[in-house]
């Protein structure tokens, strides 16, 4: 199944699906657009298909507007996030094991 798939299989029964879709693309990070932003992000609080949203924002790649209560900034944080913490463990296995040391005697 693609992502575009998947897309469709939530993507009707989304709180959004018929509100105005401009609610969801401020035009700006500042002023009236932050008002822009909470109403979206309100809208999508009360949606049962946030969490599919969110992640195919996340599976998609960079989009633009607001998806799964989240601006494009916060995606990408979460996105940074996500891959720190895949690559956390592949860099302690590169390094081996970790040896105890032993408690020094006084």
């Amino acid at each position: 199944m693609t992502v575009i798939d998947s897309h469709a299989e939530w993507w009707s029964d989304a709180a959004c699906s018929t509100a105005d879709p401009d609610l969801f693309f401020p035009i700006s990070s500042s002023g009236p657009a932050l008002r822009q932003v909470a109403q979206a992000k309100a809208l999508c609080t009360r949606c049962h298909v946030q969490q599919a949203c969110l992640g195919y924002a996340l599976d998609a790649g960079p989009v633009q507007g607001i998806w799964g209560g989240t601006t494009e900034a916060e995606r990408r944080l979460l996105w940074q996030r996500e891959r720190k913490a895949r690559a956390r463990p592949a860099q302690e296995q590169a390094a081996g094991p970790v040896l105890a040391r032993p408690a020094l005697s006084p």
